[in-house]
């Protein structure tokens, strides 16, 4: 048995004994790792394998910044209607604006968001759930986040994938808070944790690559995109500067996230958001970023 037989034998036994024993009705699985270790294509591999099995598997991708179930900047929630090769196959049945590609510069917004995924794709009935974490590990910031992200997700499995014992320190964290379960971050009991190492098929990309990956996802976003133009007093928040090229969220009356525009130009009455969105707008957030396309 060669190594990724043997990776692949490993990750299907970790998968069984998560679905054999169920302490909840939704398993979850979280995948913790740095950039480019291959998380994201461990979970495409998990869902293949789960939907051969006859399984309702729902995705969500909480890579804010190299986002594939739905556009940068959001997380987004799927489900798996057939096998696919690429998350961007799924199609988002829910999007959570956080405003920025890092989720140092959006902390909040990440973990209300990955919450409120989690409690959609459950609502959706799914045997499973899947979640594809971002890759921000490194400090004690990050470790925190994280910590707080696996306490909001709840996971019954976490595969942590490396390339040395750079998790380590998080891990740490998880089993300290987890043996102290009653402190600040109220940590469930240790899930169950499966350490790979990085798979060596996953090709290590630049910083502009990954800038020209997500510039792609943006044009893919906005294809169908058209002007329109709507009241000033819909944007919702005030902190940054109503500059031309902004990114926006667009969100209905129920708070709903319909997907996101580009601020192309404001007066005292009128904005002009250039959107896919053809629902009824009933709030706009502006984001930290501006899309580069």
């Amino acid at each position: 048995m060669n190594q990724n037989q043997s990776r692949t034998w490993q990750i299907k036994e970790a998968v069984e004994d998560a679905l054999k024993r169920k302490r909840t009705s939704q398993p979850t699985l979280y995948m913790l790792g740095s950039t480019d270790v291959g998380k994201t294509h461990t979970v495409i591999e998990i869902a293949n394998m789960c939907y051969d099995w006859g399984l309702r598997v729902a995705i969500i991708d909480a890579d804010v910044g190299q986002s594939d179930i739905g556009p940068p900047c959001c997380i987004g929630m799927g489900m798996l209607h057939k096998r696919i090769m690429n998350l961007h196959e799924v199609e988002p049945y829910s999007l959570y604006f956080v405003g920025n590609t890092s989720p140092s510069g959006c902390t909040k917004e990440c973990l209300c968001s990955i919450a409120a995924a989690v409690q959609d794709a459950k609502a959706h009935n799914p045997d499973i759930i899947l979640v594809d974490s971002t890759g921000w590990i490194e400090g004690e910031e990050a470790r925190n986040f994280k910590l707080r992200e696996i306490t909001l997700v709840k996971p019954s499995l976490i595969i942590a994938i490396e390339r040395d014992d750079e998790l380590e320190p998080i891990l740490r964290l998880l089993l300290f808070h987890s043996d102290n379960h009653n402190d600040k971050y109220n940590c469930p009991i240790l899930p169950v944790i499966l350490r790979l190492h990085a798979d060596e098929r996953v090709v290590c990309r630049t910083r502009e690559e990954r800038r020209q990956m997500r510039a792609y996802s943006y044009r893919r976003y906005f294809r169908t995109a058209k002007y329109r133009a709507f009241p000033s007093t819909l944007i919702s928040e005030h902190n940054y500067q109503f500059e031309p090229g902004r990114l926006v969220g667009l969100f209905d009356a129920w708070k709903t996230c319909l997907g996101l525009g580009i601020l192309m130009g404001v007066n005292d009455s009128r904005v002009v958001i250039f959107t896919p969105v053809t629902g009824e707008v009933s709030e706009i957030k502006l984001a930290r970023v501006k899309p580069d396309l």
